[in-house]
């Protein structure tokens, strides 16, 4: 089933600035993580091969135009082997910082509407299956909220791990009236003090305590259970995630996001 393109690009927006500092559809980084250099809002890249298939739709023309320095050495990053990509483009870095002549080319070509529709074509089927969890979900209504949040499920957790409306139902009840967001608040605000993730988590305990009904509270809610089902290390930084899109409002990596 087709998404609608503005949800798809709001979604991709939201996924992509969580990941990355300022545009998300022209954040470029350096080899950080092996992948030689990463760019827009699902950091694609040369290491694993998802960015050379968008800068070959996009045609020699319009690299090279983009990037007068420096695109016929993308080009050729993007037609030959992974190896060779990764050697072209970590020239143009010293250490995992890129050279900030190149950064500023391939934020150009990141941010023509040829590559922009390449990035979201790419993301058409996470779109999909985000969808069809939201109308699962909704029971078939219309929900940019729910969409966004089960997009970014997708694309950086996999999949709810067997979780229904039911699960969400049975610890509403077994909470008490009024007491599901207490035990999801309490949760983030007992955890230990110490990096940004942790300020964070307290932040939103205090954001979110006794803020948020109907809609909002039950993804709230799904949003803490599926972090249960994360690395114990990593659950107050997917409920800090998840639970900013649930109630549109909270604190990621050290941000204030304001959704509504």
């Amino acid at each position: 089933m087709a998404v609608d393109t503005t949800w798809l690009e709001r979604a991709l927006t939201i996924t992509g600035d969580f990941e990355t500092s300022g545009d998300p559809w022209t954040a470029v980084t350096g080899d950080f993580d092996g992948m030689g250099i990463s760019c827009g809002p699902q950091q694609v890249n040369i290491g694993s091969g998802s960015f050379q298939p968008l800068v070959k739709g996009c045609g020699e023309a319009l690299v090279k135009r983009t990037m007068p320095n420096f695109g016929a050495e993308m080009w050729a990053a993007a037609n030959g082997r992974i190896p060779e990509g990764l050697r072209i483009v970590r020239r143009w870095q010293s250490g995992n910082r890129l050279n900030a002549a190149v950064t500023q080319e391939l934020q150009a070509l990141l941010g023509t509407k040829e590559m922009r529709a390449a990035m979201r074509d790419r993301a058409q089927g996470d779109g999909e299956t985000a969808l069809a969890l939201t109308q699962d979900w909704t029971g078939g209504k219309a929900d940019l909220r729910a969409f966004c949040w089960f997009f970014d499920l997708v694309t950086q957790n996999g999949s709810l791990k067997g979780l229904t409306r039911a699960d969400v139902e049975n610890f509403k009840a077994l909470s008490g009236p009024g007491g599901a967001d207490d035990l999801v608040c309490d949760f983030l605000e007992n955890r230990p003090i110490g990096g940004g993730h942790d300020r964070d988590a307290r932040k939103n305990a205090k954001l979110w305590r006794n803020a948020l009904s109907g809609a909002r509270l039950d993804l709230l809610v799904l949003s803490h259970l599926r972090a249960g089902l994360s690395r114990p290390q990593f659950r107050h930084v997917v409920l800090n995630r998840k639970g900013t899109l649930a109630a549109g409002k909270g604190w990621v990596n050290g941000e204030l996001y304001s959704f509504d």
